[in-house]
């Protein structure tokens, strides 16, 4: 930039509005393009200036990819070195049903890849448990909505006979102040 700026500034293309029409179209022109290869006169050895830079840019580019390239290339290579038990996980799929115990597949793969195996776990189709699953929530679901029912009658016979109990007692009331002559059954009617 240091280069071609100056370059195009002085470019002897003498760059003004009525020169670049054809060449910017409907754009409107601004001393901008005094510092762009609009400048510069067509066939002018400056050129050459732009095309050099190009290539020049494109090298250096390229080579910062080449040792970034080298960088990601060393960690990666130093992770998949690591100990991790993750990078050495295989998932074996269609076993066929005489080999699929841990034990017979441990036997299985010790012997196609000696001191290779460190486990065998094994995932099951579990579709017969989930259906199982799904009527323990079903029949849970039922048995708490009928304990709900039950403590719901429970409570209204204990109101009811909280209200049986209230009322005993406020007849029981009415009955000592009738025989105390405080109160007469023609008040109480």
């Amino acid at each position: 930039f240091i280069v071609l700026l100056p370059l195009n500034f002085t470019g002897g293309g003498r760059a003004n509005a009525s020169d670049l029409k054809g060449y910017v179209g409907s754009l409107l022109f601004t001393d901008f393009l005094r510092f762009t290869m609009a400048n510069v006169s067509g066939g002018s050895p400056r050129l050459w200036v732009h095309c050099f830079a190009a290539y020049l840019l494109t090298g250096i580019v390229v080579r910062e990819l080449l040792v970034e390239y080298e960088a990601f290339n060393s960690i990666r290579h130093r992770y998949l070195l690591s100990r991790e038990p993750h990078l050495r996980t295989v998932l074996v799929t269609n076993i066929p049903r005489h080999l699929r115990t841990s034990l017979k597949i441990t036997n299985y793969f010790k012997h196609v890849y000696p001191n290779a195996v460190k486990s065998v776990i094994m995932c099951q189709n579990l579709q017969h448990l989930e259906s199982l699953i799904r009527k323990r929530h079903a029949l849970l679901s039922c048995i708490e909505k009928e304990v709900l029912i039950l403590c719901r009658a429970e409570k209204r016979k204990l109101f009811a006979q909280s209200k049986l109990e209230a009322c005993q007692t406020s007849l029981a009331t009415c009955s000592c102040l009738e025989s105390l002559g405080i109160v007469d059954n023609k008040q109480e009617k």
